[in-house]
């Protein structure tokens, strides 16, 4: 099973890389068209971000658990623009250990 860092890597690289900004991000998950990433739909955005189907729902629900600020089971534009934000931003930190460490070598 995928870490918990893999699979935020996963998402991280699904956002930036297949779509221009994360408001592209947020409205094609949006099936429903109702302004809220729901359950079902961010279950969706973490299979397409190739998160094993099996735990798909679970990461869902911890994603909507820990990052859900209003606590109404789903996310709304602010929310997932703040979560996808930290996400890049701690992907980038990241990144920048690896190629200081890479080059300390």
């Amino acid at each position: 099973m995928a870490s918990k860092k893999q699979i935020l890597a996963k998402i991280r690289i699904l956002i930036t890389q297949k779509f221009k900004s994360p408001e592209e991000a947020f409205s094609f998950f949006d099936k429903n068209e109702d302004g809220y990433l729901e359950k079902k739909e961010l279950k969706k955005l973490v299979r397409k971000a190739k998160v094993g189907r099996l735990i798909s729902g679970i990461v869902a629900g911890k994603m909507i658990s820990g990052l859900d600020k209003d606590k109404n089971k789903k996310f709304d534009w602010t929310e997932f623009k703040a979560s996808v934000d930290k996400l890049i931003s701690d992907g980038l930190k990241e990144e920048k250990k690896a190629t200081k460490k890479k080059s300390n070598m």
